[in-house]
């Protein structure tokens, strides 16, 4: 009876576990209950307290819950664990276990069966409705949560608003609340900040008619962000005073160091040195008691960093040295562990899709979904580790030897890659040159055999001394021989033009002729591809600007630019008229003409070449992946994913710039759909 009145009393005043003689009396009534059901309740607010106050604390009573819950079948409330021990080992980096927690979750609440009045208890609100529901919700939260914190923002957001409308469905207002809180934090990190602004203020009013503000604090935080982004400093202080004050009052630790991590880099960036340094430390002071590794954007490395920056401000070098090498390490060390979690994380996935080929027939859709999820998320974990490796190694070369070790060997395999490319674009231009060149030795032989025919009349027409048929056919030979003279060394050009694609490059700028160049290239790309394939047709447009001149470049690194650009174009309007091939033409009967543009104009101190197509244009959602190496739109085994990544930088090393203008259509006749590639490239 006295441990069931310290929980009712701890239930109907939970401002009391703030004592930590509260926490105590909890912790002595754990361990002295009587009955599995007992020890469960009591943990139950022992977890509560500590759920945003110590991560390991935390995670041990949660554990031990989900055992107890376990062992007396109370599988309502194993799912409820689960999801904190989900949770809790997200907050400290561990995102592979905590997968498994949450598709076991997933597993057991998805099914209707599993439908059951609790009979112990839950959350700290008992719920009339469907507990099960309740928690499928919940555990939507979670796996949002998590996909969070493996940076997969679309599966982010479709769980939110998952966990959101299973809420509303229900009515139940806390857990619709929480959705539409973490949703205006996403919306925001993807800036769109109409968006957020609308879900946190939907959360901000939900929150403010209930008696549950443990996490209002946050939400005045991600108002406070906002207002940042959008440069309304006095509304961002104001809501992260709130944010701060309001997560004292409910013992939010978590909640706490957030308010106080972003109050330090405001100061910060206000030159408020005293006030920097004030929050700046206590943020450390707060993250150690909370002992997370990573939770939403705040980590022990930058409030270290945060620390130094406000000892830099006030001169203090010793301790701007000391805080300055801690934010290193600690960062160091995230990194590195960070990467193991992501790698964990991926495997976890991949057994998971194939563990959930066995399930029986009545659990297919749901099976479908969940590898969907995981594919998307090994993707983005994959595309992660990708940027993190090329994006961070060179700055962790000193610090880390074996991540030295590691980039060497991307470096390496890059280079392979790359000599796979050019030696790709070298095969693109042998069938146009072999065509090129053969013309000109057709015209040598020609002119050879005519000559011949030729000299031969002249014998007889000197036998016969007509001397002035003699000179006639003199005049024609020697015209024929400047022909001849002509197209040899026309052959000559075009072989000593296979060589500098060919060869390696010098590295030496050069002045060029770029219209030339661009003339060339456009010939060479095009017969090439007609080679290849006799039916292969389009139309060849050039305005090239005779005022630009020549210009310093590296003639075979921008060689290699332009002949990728005019290779894709070729090939996006091949595609699109094989596609119209195979469809009716339209009421006006107009039909496609596969047409390739390529131009050249000169702007200040610039030059700008421009290679355009009428193809179906790209789409929005992959627009800002094709410059990303190895991303490729074509089918495997014709693409190296490398094309693009490398001309964005060979131009970005002569100083220039490398856009994309698009417009896309359905691919029918008489649309004005398309791609440009526009290559800027410095004068000088």
């Amino acid at each position: 009876m006295k441990l069931l009145a310290k929980i009712l009393l701890l239930l109907f005043f939970p401002a009391l576990v703030n004592a930590q003689g509260s926490i105590d009396s909890l912790r002595n009534a754990y361990l002295n209950a009587g009955s599995d059901s007992a020890r469960y309740t009591a943990g139950k607010y022992i977890y509560d307290y500590y759920e945003e106050v110590n991560k390991d604390s935390a995670l041990y009573y949660a554990q031990q819950s989900l055992i107890l819950a376990h062992k007396n079948n109370e599988i309502l409330a194993e799912v409820y664990y689960m999801d904190n021990t989900a949770y809790q080992l997200i907050g400290l980096g561990k995102y592979a276990e905590a997968l498994r927690y949450v598709l076991k979750a997933f597993n057991i609440v998805e099914d209707p069966k599993n439908e059951r009045p609790p009979t112990w208890i839950l959350f700290a609100v008992p719920f009339n409705g469907s507990n099960r529901l309740l928690l499928l919700a919940y555990t939507h939260h979670m796996f949002a949560i998590l996909m969070r914190e493996t940076q997969n923002t679309e599966q982010e957001i479709f769980h939110y608003k998952e966990a959101r409308r299973i809420a509303s469905e229900i009515n139940h207002p806390v857990r619709q609340m929480l959705a539409a809180m973490n949703l205006g934090r996403s919306y925001m990190t993807v800036n769109k900040l109409d968006s957020a602004m609308m879900y946190e203020k939907e959360a901000e009013q939900m929150n403010l008619r209930s008696s549950f503000k443990k996490y209002l604090g946050q939400i005045y935080l991600t108002l406070g962000n906002i207002y940042s982004e959008k440069n309304n400093l006095p509304q961002t202080l104001e809501n992260y005073y709130k944010s701060m004050q309001i997560s004292k009052e409910e013992n939010n630790l978590n909640g706490l160091s957030n308010s106080y991590f972003f109050l330090a880099k405001y100061f910060l960036s206000t030159g408020e040195k005293d006030s920097a340094l004030h929050y700046a430390t206590l943020n450390l002071q707060t993250i150690q008691q909370l002992g997370a590794v990573r939770w939403y954007r705040v980590n022990l490395g930058t409030v270290y960093e945060n620390v130094y920056l406000a000892y830099k401000m006030r001169n203090q070098t010793d301790s701007v040295l000391k805080y300055q090498e801690l934010a290193l390490v600690v960062k160091d060390s995230l990194y590195k562990s960070r990467i193991k979690n992501l790698s964990d994380f991926q495997a976890v996935t991949l057994n998971e899709q194939l563990r959930l080929q066995n399930v029986e027939k009545d659990k297919i859709n749901y099976q479908n979904k969940v590898r969907t999820y995981l594919f998307l998320g090994g993707i983005a974990v994959l595309l992660l580790l990708a940027i993190i490796f090329y994006r961070n190694n060179r700055q962790k070369q000193k610090a880390n030897v074996i991540l030295e070790k590691t980039l060497g060997d991307l470096r390496s395999t890059q280079s392979q890659l790359i000599q796979s490319e050019k030696m790709a674009s070298l095969g693109e231009l042998t069938a146009g040159i072999a065509h090129e060149i053969q013309n000109p030795l057709n015209f040598v032989n020609n002119f050879s055999e005519v000559n011949k025919e030729l000299l031969a009349e002249m014998n007889e027409e000197i036998v016969k001394e007509n001397f002035d048929e003699v000179k006639a056919i003199a005049k024609d030979v020697i015209d024929n021989e400047e022909k001849i003279n002509h197209h040899g060394k026309r052959a000559d050009a075009i072989v000593k033009g296979m060589l500098q694609h060919s060869r390696q490059s010098s590295g030496k700028k050069e002045p060029t002729d770029i219209n030339a160049l661009c003339d060339e290239y456009l010939r060479l790309a095009y017969h090439g591809l007609r080679a290849k394939d006799k039916s292969f047709n389009a139309t060849l447009k050039t305005d090239l600007d005779n005022s630009i001149g020549n210009i310093n470049i590296i003639p075979q690194d921008i060689g290699r630019v332009i002949l990728n650009l005019i290779t894709n174009a070729f090939y996006v309007v091949d595609k699109k008229k094989a596609s119209i091939l195979r469809q009716a033409q339209d009421s006006a009967g107009q039909t496609y003409e596969p047409t390739v543009s390529v131009s050249t104009k000169k702007t200040n101190n610039q030059v700008e070449i421009k290679v355009a197509d009428n193809g179906n244009g790209i789409p929005k959602n992959i627009l800002d992946k094709i410059f990303q190496p190895f991303f490729t739109t074509k089918p495997t085994g014709e693409g190296t994913g490398l094309g693009l990544s490398l001309s964005y930088d060979i131009v970005k090393a002569h100083g220039g710039e490398l856009k994309v203008e698009t417009k896309e259509g359905e691919g029918l006749p008489g649309e004005h759909s398309g791609t440009t590639f526009i290559v800027v490239l410095p004068v000088g």
